[in-house]
């Protein structure tokens, strides 16, 4: 048994005064306790292990509202790759949730475009061997279409055209990538020669306006009206561009760039300055038939606007949305946009893929609170010319409005979400941004269903479980595959693909998702999740119910770790 401390004490005082005789007086008892000192166990006193108690409990308390108030939304990240990307600025972009890289197959020269690739393919094969879940990634390449485009400028400089100058518009590719402000090359030229009059007007760039004084068999000459800058790879309107066509051409603008894309395993292809309905048909057609490529498409929505044009027929052509220039657009446009562009896209469930002008990190604030960021499902980024870095790869979260207040444009918008969704998932998806829970988890058999969750309403992660079991075949697997890295150009959605050889423990899916993220740090004791299950009717089967989708909907609170469970990941 331990010593009582104050037995001993008292027992070295009364020894003292034995020796010391009756010439002093015993002290009172109240002066006496004061002498006495109590400790538990023999390590801190009670006072201290009370203020120790109550310093844990406040910090426990502002850690949990700092964590309550910063509720957080993701956002999927693009980001454009050039020459002077990095290793090191891949992994890190990598790390923080960009999956999805953007090529300019058009202003890059073939032995660029390749050591951009190889750049690309060795950082992300570097960093699957550190991930511990497959890595699914998407490549897209830019290629022209049916636009015309400045070849590239004697070491790619910026030119100044004067006024009343005279400069020659060539076919001739030994001019593609050294042209000269009285010589330049013109992508694309050669299939609008035919439809070029005498006195046409001519736009080279933001700025330069010209008049065609001269017509050849490969080339045109144009004089200058507006003096302005041009650059390599600006974009050249000629007049009725969009129409001058005829549509046995169209093969001839995108055939080679559609096999080169394949050729290097792009997910994506990028088609800027979209005007013509005809040609993005013969696009659409051809790569449903021929390739397993995903359209984005860049809106020319000025044009589109000023000439209404079918919009809506132009949407249902493409399978993203790009607005490359939303803050850089007048009045008019941005309320197109806003107005008519982003609706039709939710009404046909098109991902919106937007661009923030940022040049430094800072310039985030600016943006932040912006209300075009509540409206678009990824972020386009690109390395800033100013700082020589990509801005949002630190901080790509944005912080959320109100999770309680659900708005709605007008009375028929209100009375369709009432109406039009019937089954239970639509349900949770309508009611979910009631619910104040940290994460949601959803194991599928319906591709449908766990696009559905990555609406606007739901204000945090949403982890779709993707195991790779041994029965499934390559079919089954491409297709897991390719849902994963559409779910990467969705707010909120963070596929998780794993292989049985990861689930140690043999966890039903959704249990796998919450105790791999709880190891990850994405998860703490406490949080509030909701975990969905959903199935469809399977063509020879029935997965789960019957009839139309059904939904098992479980919310709970995370739970401290078992003793048992604490070394199970070695950690």
């Amino acid at each position: 048994m331990p010593i009582n401390q104050k037995e001993v004490t008292a027992q070295l005082d009364s020894q003292t005064g034995e020796d010391q005789g009756e010439e002093e007086e015993q002290p009172e008892d109240e002066n006496r306790l004061e002498k006495f000192t109590v400790r538990l166990n023999g390590q801190h006193d009670l006072e201290q292990r009370l203020k120790d108690f109550k310093a844990a409990c406040e910090a426990h308390e502002k850690h949990a509202r700092r964590r309550k108030r910063k509720r957080y939304y993701h956002l999927g990240l693009v980001a454009k790759l050039v020459t002077e990307t990095t290793h090191d600025e891949l992994r890190r972009m990598l790390e923080n949730g960009t999956y999805t890289f953007h090529v300019d197959a058009v202003a890059n020269k073939p032995d660029e475009l390749t050591a951009i690739l190889d750049t690309m393919n060795i950082a992300i094969s570097a960093h699957s061997v550190e991930r511990e879940l497959r890595l699914t990634t998407g490549l897209a390449l830019e290629i022209n279409g049916e636009c015309c485009r400045v070849g590239r400028l004697r070491n790619n400089c910026t030119v100044m055209l004067a006024r009343g100058g005279v400069v020659t518009l060539t076919t001739d590719e030994s001019y593609r990538y050294k042209g000269f402000k009285e010589i330049v090359y013109v992508i694309n030229l050669r299939c609008y020669l035919a439809s070029v009059q005498l006195g046409d007007i001519v736009l080279i760039g933001r700025e330069v306006r010209g008049r065609v004084v001269k017509t050849l068999r490969e080339a045109l000459t144009v004089m200058i009206i507006d003096a302005g800058l041009v650059a390599s790879y600006d974009f050249i309107e000629l007049p009725r561009q969009c129409h001058a066509l005829d549509p046995e051409l169209y093969p001839d603008l995108y055939m080679k760039d559609l096999e080169m894309a394949a050729s290097m395993n792009a997910n994506y292809v990028v088609l800027p300055k979209i005007r013509c309905k005809s040609f993005l048909r013969a696009v659409r057609q051809t790569l449903n038939s021929d390739f397993n490529i995903k359209l984005i498409g860049m809106i020319d929505f000025e044009y589109v606007r000023s000439n209404m044009l079918d919009l809506l027929g132009i949407i249902k052509l493409v399978d993203y949305i790009w607005i490359p220039d939303m803050f850089n657009v007048n009045c008019c446009v941005y309320n197109y946009i806003m107005e008519d562009v982003i609706p039709i896209s939710q009404c046909q469930k098109k991902p919106v893929i937007g661009t923030v002008p940022l040049e430094r990190c800072s310039d985030f604030k600016r943006f932040e609170l912006h209300d075009f960021l509540w409206k678009v499902d990824a972020i386009h980024i690109q390395k800033s010319p100013w700082c020589n870095k990509y801005p949002l790869i630190v901080k790509k979260l944005m912080p959320i409005k109100d999770y309680r207040v659900g708005a709605v444009q007008n009375k028929m918008v209100l009375k369709s979400i009432l109406t039009s969704y019937q089954t239970i998932v639509n349900f949770i998806i309508r009611t979910i941004s009631s619910i104040e829970c940290q994460a949601i988890f959803l194991f599928t058999t319906c591709d449908t269903a766990s696009v559905a969750l990555s609406r606007i309403e739901i204000y945090c992660p949403v982890y779709v479980m993707m195991p790779l079991e041994e029965t499934d075949d390559a079919e089954t697997i491409t297709c897991k595959v390719e849902l994963a890295r559409a779910l990467h150009l969705r707010r909120n959605m963070h596929p998780v693909l794993y292989t049985k050889d990861l689930n140690e423990c043999n966890y039903s899916p959704i249990e796998f998702g919450v105790d791999f993220m709880r190891k990850k740090g994405c998860l703490e004791v406490g949080d509030f999740v909701v975990t969905l299950e959903v199935g469809k009717e399977d063509k020879d089967n029935v997965v789960i119910g019957v009839g139309e989708d059904v939904c098992i909907l479980r919310a709970f609170y995370v739970s401290p770790l078992f003793a048992c469970e604490k070394f199970k990941y070695g950690g």
